[in-house]
């Protein structure tokens, strides 16, 4: 590979060692003859996750840049990483995420087809079909993606950093991650690029795989997280309440609450959502479909209580 990459990928990593093997070996298998490079910083993992890096700069075919710092989230992990790259344009994943051959060629081409510095290509992810079935993760990762089907200019609360690549000076003059953010910090940047001009365009054939089963447990804590990052997101830019607003933000004006959500936070009070959950789980042996709705109350449920104790903090 030439010392000049035109393309680095971004990964932070914490505490995933395994994963992030076959993150890594899928990376240096990819089928394309565009130089580029791997940075992987590591927020402080306390597992094996050093010397699996390590072991990636000693035999990898493609340039391993290993860094390592003190436990300080993600956000921060990224931009350190993207401080050190040196190619022209990022491609930004997480250690979950296994591309497969052709995912950097197809940033590549679409890159070359768009054109321009303020053009983003969103690479496409689907639960990876080694892992065991799980309904959550249907729930909250494929749902995503499933809603672009079709679409190819999307908009920038489709930013999602498991799979996108931008121009790296251009995402350096938006200021980089916010490393207070720990949820929603991806959409939160990409509202920044989209301000700068910004075009996000969706490459479906850019393929990437989520190495991360999602139970219950994890899929609820996502919904407290999602509510609080609104709430911080709100505090930094109040001016973008209506945005916010269909990202899911709720509460006293001038944030305001639909009907539907008000009949919905009756139907299910605080006081009965282990009850709910129950009842979820034994609707989704029966029926998953109708389980997934139910599931899917849940969450939004979750989300608002979320929001209201960060609303009152």
């Amino acid at each position: 590979m030439s010392d000049d990459p035109v393309l680095s990928v971004i990964i932070p990593t914490y505490n995933r060692a395994d994963t992030l093997r076959l993150c890594l070996w899928a990376f240096d298998r990819q089928e394309t003859d565009a130089p580029f490079e791997i940075v992987v910083c590591d927020d402080g993992s306390t597992d094996g996750t050093g010397a699996v890096i390590d072991r990636a700069v000693a035999a990898a075919r493609i340039p391993v840049v290993h860094l390592r710092q003190e436990n300080a989230g993600a956000n921060a992990a990224r931009n350190r990483a993207i401080a050190a790259a040196r190619g022209e344009r990022l491609l930004i994943v997480n250690d979950d995420t296994i591309p497969v051959p052709g995912l950097v060629e197809a940033h590549r081409r679409a890159h070359a087809r768009r054109g321009g510095r303020r053009t983003s290509i969103l690479g496409r992810m689907t639960i990876d079909p080694a892992l065991p079935f799980s309904p959550f993760s249907a729930l909250h990762h494929d749902a995503s993606y499933d809603a672009l089907a079709g679409r190819d200019e999307v908009g920038w609360d489709a930013f999602l950093t498991c799979n996108v690549s931008v121009d790296r000076g251009f995402l350096e003059e938006a200021g980089g991650f916010d490393p207070k953010l720990f949820w929603h910090e991806d959409i939160e940047l990409g509202e920044r690029l989209a301000r700068r001009g910004m075009r996000l365009f969706y490459a479906p054939e850019a393929l990437g795989y989520h190495h991360h089963l999602l139970d219950e447990a994890a899929y609820l804590r996502i919904a407290e997280r999602e509510g609080a990052a609104l709430v911080l997101w709100y505090r930094k830019r109040p001016d973008l309440v209506a945005d916010l607003g269909r990202l899911g933000l709720v509460g006293p004006p001038p944030l305001g609450a639909a009907a539907r959500h008000r009949v919905a936070d009756l139907a299910m009070p605080q006081a009965l959502l282990p009850g709910w959950e129950m009842a979820a789980r034994a609707l989704t042996r029966i029926s998953p479909e109708a389980g997934r709705s139910v599931w899917r109350r849940l969450f939004q449920r979750r989300k608002r209580l979320a929001i209201a104790r960060a609303l009152a903090a």
